[in-house]
């Protein structure tokens, strides 16, 4: 008897560690919140976004947290809401592509049936200055009555690890991971961009500036709060 307790013990106690080992870029606890406020490059409100933090699994080394996001405009009405997953396993976290597409573009093709192909963003847990990341994409589908009515496709290339900084916003103060990036989105046409992103640990992305690809800034988010 003794024998058992001893092996269930020490069976627990590598899951604890295998999910110590993953490092989070995201909030991972149940009922967390987080504000994301988007602005145009003179400043202005554009809209926000509300993410709370559903449910969070462990299984083994993995570990997978479902996240409720809303999407508001301007006016500060509804214009979309979801879910998508994050997850930490074998020492690597993934990001869900779909946190990365505007919901409010998508919001009129609502009642059509929408099929998603993606390779998730992800990040090693021992990232550090001078990385590069892996290339990400994700191909959004919508058609009605079998007819397919358009097909977008977000690539996000070149992804490297440029600095570790300290950001301060209405939600606080964080070190963060900079991380540089370009996006290629086609539908009808196709428009080249940059992006920067400022990651923290537990947080997620805590400010995010995006550029025209001539390097002209177009607008900006920054996390404005967060409730954990």
């Amino acid at each position: 008897m003794k024998k058992v307790l001893f092996l269930l013990v020490f069976f627990a106690s590598i899951t604890v560690v295998l999910a110590q080992d993953c490092k989070m870029f995201f909030p991972s606890e149940e009922g967390t919140q987080m504000e994301i406020t988007n602005y145009d490059k003179n400043d202005k409100v554009t809209g926000k976004t509300v993410q709370h933090i559903l449910k969070r699994e462990e299984e083994g080394d993995k570990l997978s947290v479902t996240v409720n996001h809303e999407s508001f405009d301007k006016k500060d009405e509804k214009v979309a809401d979801g879910e998508f997953t994050v997850t930490c396993e074998d020492g690597v976290f993934y990001m869900d592509m779909r946190n990365y597409i505007d919901d409010e573009a998508l919001a009129a093709y609502e009642n059509m049936e929408i099929a998603v192909d993606a390779s998730n963003m992800s990040f090693n847990s021992d990232v550090e200055v001078g990385d590069k990341l892996p290339d990400a994409s994700i191909t959004i589908k919508a058609s009605s009555s079998g007819v397919n009515m358009f097909t977008m496709t977000v690539m996000i290339t070149n992804r490297e690890v440029t600095g570790l900084e300290e950001i301060s916003t209405p939600a606080g103060t964080f070190n963060c991971l900079k991380i540089t990036y370009d996006i290629e989105t086609k539908m009808l046409v196709k428009v080249q961009a940059k992006a920067v992103e400022w990651i923290a640990e537990d947080v997620g992305v805590v400010k995010s500036e995006s550029y025209n690809k001539n390097g002209k800034l177009q607008g900006y988010s920054l996390l404005t709060a967060l409730n954990q």
